[in-house]
């Protein structure tokens, strides 16, 4: 067995004590060809004897570069050297969207973590990941779920709860502390080039705003900012919870209507997942805060109050002590 070096150590504690894996697991491994993707699968690869895992690794080239699909095609064949169960995923010509990339990304993993039968898809997200998203969608004006969603774990497609689990294991491992692994074990990083863009905002914020408020603010930003996503995503669990045992009480799904009297003695904080959770039923996109904002003022109105029109005209209405779903395309 490989010797173990701190951060394994570290990263092991970590997967005992959050119940990430269990022994025998058939974990998949995004590699982006970076340093974080690489410092994840040696520390899997070095814990893998003790654990039983197997171990399987999926590359995406979104072919906005040449540069992307060299490190593409070097990626597989160094994972052929390894004897490294995988594969390469290789995109249709698309524009550059970080979204869409993203959504794209997800899609492969988990077709082939069905593919491949893992259980879990690990990737290399650090608590440097963890802050920048953090501070990233606070400046959008972002809800508590977006505030927290670079969590340790969640199903890959947020609306199958039986997809593998997404698994982010180096959440409390900094981006310099994955360089400087890579660099003791001489892993062969491929370095992107486009994170040096500044014209995509995340970049500007990596490499421009948070220098700045690190040097100017606190020192210890990342720290601050990733203990204040932990604090919210525990108290937006309980929420999770209560929203959880009154749904049954206040949903009726045909047609899609609210229980208003059970639901305005909630918690606004559960009054206001419960609306997310009814409009996403009913809605073709993740509802904005607005639009939830719009349905909670309708629960000490009278009857026939409404909201504006959704987006593909449906709205919510008043009727009785029912806040009811309207579809202008169903009669």
């Amino acid at each position: 067995m490989a010797r173990l070096s701190p951060l394994h150590l570290r990263v092991q504690h970590t997967i005992r004590q959050k119940h990430l894996f269990y022994p025998g697991q058939r974990l998949l491994i995004g590699l982006s060809g970076g340093q974080d993707s690489f410092c994840l699968l040696k520390i899997l690869q070095d814990l893998q004897p003790r654990w039983g895992w197997e171990l399987f690794v999926l590359h995406c080239d979104h072919r906005w570069s040449e540069d992307e699909t060299d490190c593409a095609q070097f990626l597989q064949k160094w994972l052929q050297q390894q004897g490294l169960p995988h594969a390469v995923e290789t995109a249709d010509p698309i524009r550059w969207d970080e979204a869409g990339a993203r959504a794209w990304r997800y899609q492969q993993l988990s077709k082939w973590a069905k593919a491949w039968e893992c259980s879990a898809v690990v990737t290399g997200h650090t608590a440097s990941d963890r802050a920048e998203t953090f501070l990233f969608n606070l400046l959008r004006g972002t809800g508590v779920s977006g505030l927290t969603s670079l969590d340790w774990q969640r199903p890959v497609e947020a609306r199958d709860p039986d997809s593998p689990r997404l698994v982010r294991p180096l959440l409390e491992v900094s981006r310099p502390e994955t360089e400087q692994f890579c660099q003791a074990y001489s892993l062969p990083v491929w370095p992107d080039r486009s994170n040096q863009d500044l014209a995509h905002a995340r970049n500007r914020l990596r490499l421009e705003v948070i220098p700045y408020l690190r040097e100017h603010f606190n020192p210890q930003l990342e720290l601050a900012l990733n203990r204040l996503a932990s604090l919210l995503a525990a108290e937006h669990e309980v929420v999770l919870t209560q929203a959880t045992q009154l749904w049954p009480v206040v949903y009726q799904s045909n047609p899609p209507r609210l229980l208003r009297d059970p639901l305005r003695k909630a918690p606004l904080a559960v009054q206001r997942q419960i609306l997310f959770q009814f409009l996403e039923k009913v809605l073709p996109h993740h509802p904005s805060f607005a639009q939830v904002e719009a349905g909670i003022r309708l629960l000490p109105m009278g009857r026939g109050s409404r909201t504006p029109d959704y987006p593909g005209g449906g709205w919510i209405e008043v009727q009785g002590e029912d806040l009811i779903w309207r579809d202008p395309g169903i009669s």
